[in-house]
């Protein structure tokens, strides 16, 4: 069940939200900040509604010193206000603590559907990592089920090149699940026969290869050239 962003920190005396125009300029980037990769043409629509419309829904920002804010959620509409040339924009204003703002951040993505299966992954294997919390504390907070996060906690165990092509939308997480398990070279050379094949490769096609390649000895490449491309 998605949870409400005040329900994640847990002292009620913080959970109201001051609304302030601040200086675009006084903005800073957590390095928390889960979304890496933005589409280009979704930033100039973005834009343009901006321009049009105005900013209709606050970013949260987290209140560091004078004139010095840390962004929590919004990026899109922060670099959308800074292309367009907005000197201000309207922010919802909170001191909470590191963890509560990484999470706040994360959440308010997931339940925008603005981060794809991998900045999500990562989302949570940064939280898993920075306040060593395991699952079930992780899909507490962020209101998903245990199971859920502990699958896309694995996702670490794939190769740089696969975790790029996620980023990328070249293929699913369900297409390279299987591939976890598998040394590095051996995923990006899966990976390399997925998408020059142009074939549509589910997961329990790529788990079949992985068990046939296990039982004969064959390579998996050669497996998914005589499956899919033979």
């Amino acid at each position: 069940m998605k949870r409400s962003l005040s329900s994640l920190i847990s002292n009620a005396e913080i959970r109201e939200y001051k609304v302030e125009n601040i200086e675009i300029e006084n903005i800073s980037i957590s390095e928390s900040q889960p979304r890496t990769y933005f589409d280009e043409k979704k930033h100039i629509e973005l834009s343009d509604s901006i321009r049009k419309s105005g900013v209709l829904q606050p970013i949260i920002v987290q209140h560091l010193s004078e004139n010095n804010y840390q962004l929590i959620a919004g990026e899109r509409r922060l670099r959308a206000c800074k292309h367009i040339g907005l000197q201000e924009i309207p922010a919802l204003v909170k001191e909470v603590s590191e963890q509560d703002a990484a999470v706040i951040g994360l959440v308010e993505n997931t339940q925008r559907s603005q981060l794809n299966t991998i900045e999500e992954a990562l989302g949570y294997k940064s939280l898993q990592e920075k306040y060593s919390l395991n699952a079930k504390e992780i899909s507490q907070l962020v209101g998903k089920s245990r199971p859920y996060v502990s699958n896309l906690l694995r996702i670490s165990n794939l190769s740089i090149k696969v975790q790029n092509a996620l980023k990328n939308n070249s293929v699913t997480f369900g297409q390279v699940r299987p591939l976890i398990i598998l040394e590095h070279n051996l995923q990006d050379s899966i990976l390399d026969e997925i998408i020059n094949s142009g074939k549509i490769v589910n997961d329990r096609d790529l788990s079949q290869l992985v068990w046939v390649s296990y039982y004969t000895g064959m390579r998996i490449s050669e497996v998914f050239t005589a499956k899919f491309i033979n």
